[in-house]
């Protein structure tokens, strides 16, 4: 069996629920201009792990916390 016939596979076992997860992830790996270490590749799937279960919050969200008197927002 050729690696890319036991990835097809190991992807045909993946539980539905996790499919979103593998799908960005195999994405990731065909879209990379640059090579990425694994370091990087674990921060943002941290970082996707953190949208997912609301632990974000928007920039603007943030500015207002930083700077409360504010009007501008900035």
């Amino acid at each position: 069996m050729t690696v890319r016939e036991n990835v097809r596979e190991l992807v045909d076992s993946i539980p539905e629920q996790q499919l979103g997860q593998a799908l960005s992830y195999l994405s990731a790996l065909c879209d990379n201009d640059e090579d990425l270490d694994m370091a990087a590749l674990a921060t943002i799937q941290a970082a996707r792990g953190d949208y997912r279960n609301g632990r974000m919050i928007s920039l603007e969200e943030y500015r207002r916390a930083r700077n409360p008197g504010s009007t501008t927002g900035a």
